[in-house]
């Protein structure tokens, strides 16, 4: 039986030899050489031209599904093991990396120090680190709130500085989440996470953390909490008001249909059924079991499903998708979508409905938002009604502040809903 072989570094001279599982990378010492100065200057020029701006600009409007779950997972955990002490100096030298690879593939994020002259440690295919941090990284990350470092650079952190390549056999002390940065260098040297599109999804993880929006979260969730509005219809319309003005609309819209159900439990209107968690991004589609966007279970089995569906009132191909789903889950009692407008009910579309129906024993339903929430209130009583209301508001707005990440991960950058709801519940006040 042969003797299974340890991931190990040797250190030579002239050279370091990383043996991993997926073979041995050999990274020699030395001044820069021609190709790596070359890529040095690409990096730079790209950032100095505004390239942090324009990619946080992006953010709002990516589609980060097409991240992996184990990569999302292992930058949300990144993120969770930053607290008052520990961890924020991994994830700026993990931005650093992303954006490093997102600009250059080619160049390693493993080499971290670098030098065209001789009189200081270099790798021959190194760059320095150091220095576009503290020249573009740390500045921009500062700027926007995004983490509080310091401000002359996450290598201020000395452990950071060590003249080993970033592998798992960095033997530095590192405090934070040290396995989930070296998982995330190790996925983008063996090209199995995409750097843009992980930068961008750290950069939303970062704003949806940063100390400016909790303070924004916390004064939405104090005006909603505090609103003095007394009738159920006048919340409702302050939600409507709010997806319908907002960016993105089509998810805000989800996200109040979710939230809708959340304080359908927390006033005791359910019954025994759950509320399954909000689908995270666009991820309501066979491969991922769902059946719709909002989810009521018992027992686990899906019993009510419905899919928001802002700004498409013709919903021919939907119910065909729909229909596929459902004979995955015949349990499935009641399903539908909801639509922000009239739903668009042409004569193919009742026509399908009635064969969906027959041939999956559901019961399907295309309603308007107005629509739909007459069909879930019809049997409440006008003062249980009015205390949903309010609990609906602050239910929503919980769920955009991030403080209701079991039912409601939302992996989005939330701040531009937050400033809207706050204009909006600031404008009612003053009304």
């Amino acid at each position: 039986m042969s003797k299974k072989i340890e991931n190990h570094l040797d250190v030579f001279e002239d050279r370091y030899e990383l043996h991993q599982a997926e073979g041995t990378t050999v990274y020699y010492q030395g001044i820069q050489n021609k190709e790596t100065q070359a890529r040095y200057e690409q990096i730079n020029k790209e950032l100095s031209n505004g390239y942090l701006e324009t990619r946080i600009d992006l953010i709002s409007s990516m589609d980060f599904s097409k991240l992996s779950l184990e990569n999302r997972n292992l930058l949300k955990n990144l993120v969770n093991g930053i607290t008052s002490e520990v961890g924020r100096a991994l994830v700026g030298l993990a931005f650093l990396q992303l954006v490093i690879k997102a600009i250059c593939p080619k160049q390693s994020i493993r080499l971290h120090k670098g030098s065209p002259r001789k009189g200081s440690f270099s790798w021959i295919e190194g760059i320095s680190m150091r220095t576009i941090d503290s020249n573009y990284s740390t500045p921009f990350l500062r700027k926007h709130g995004l983490l509080n470092v310091n401000k002359f650079g996450v290598f201020t952190t000395r452990s950071l500085a060590e003249n080993y390549p970033y592998s798992s056999l960095y033997k530095a002390e590192m405090r934070g989440s040290f396995d989930d940065w070296i998982a995330i260098v190790d996925a983008l040297e063996n090209e199995k996470m995409p750097a843009e599109l992980g930068l961008c999804y750290l950069m939303a993880l970062l704003k949806n953390k940063s100390d400016i929006f909790k303070e924004l979260a916390d004064k939405a969730c104090f005006l909603a909490s505090n609103s003095t509005i007394k009738d159920f219809r006048s919340y409702k319309k302050i939600i409507v008001d709010f997806f319908n003005s907002t960016g993105y609309s089509a998810r805000a819209f989800e996200v109040a249909i979710h939230s809708f159900f959340q304080a359908m439990k927390e006033n005791s209107l359910l019954q025994e059924f759950e509320i399954e968690p909000m689908s995270q991004m666009r991820s309501a589609n066979k491969k991922h079991g769902n059946v719709g966007d909002v989810e009521l279970t018992q027992n686990k089995i899906i019993i009510e499903a419905w899919d928001a569906k802002y700004g498409k009132p013709y919903l021919r191909d939907e119910l065909e998708e729909l229909r596929d789903k459902l004979l995955t889950h015949p349990e499935t009692k009641i399903a539908g979508f909801i639509v922000n407008t009239s739903v668009d009910l042409r004569k193919d579309i009742i026509q399908r409905v009635k064969e969906i129906n027959l041939e999956a024993g559901t019961d399907i339903y295309l309603f308007s938002f107005d629509d739909w929430i007459d069909f879930q209130t019809k049997d409440i009583a006008k003062e249980k009604l009015d205390k949903l209301g309010h609990k609906w508001l602050c239910a929503m707005v919980e769920s955009l502040a991030q403080k209701r990440p079991d039912l409601a991960p939302i992996d989005e950058p939330c701040d531009e809903w937050i400033n809207d709801i706050i204009r909006i519940l600031e404008e009612k006040k003053k009304a």
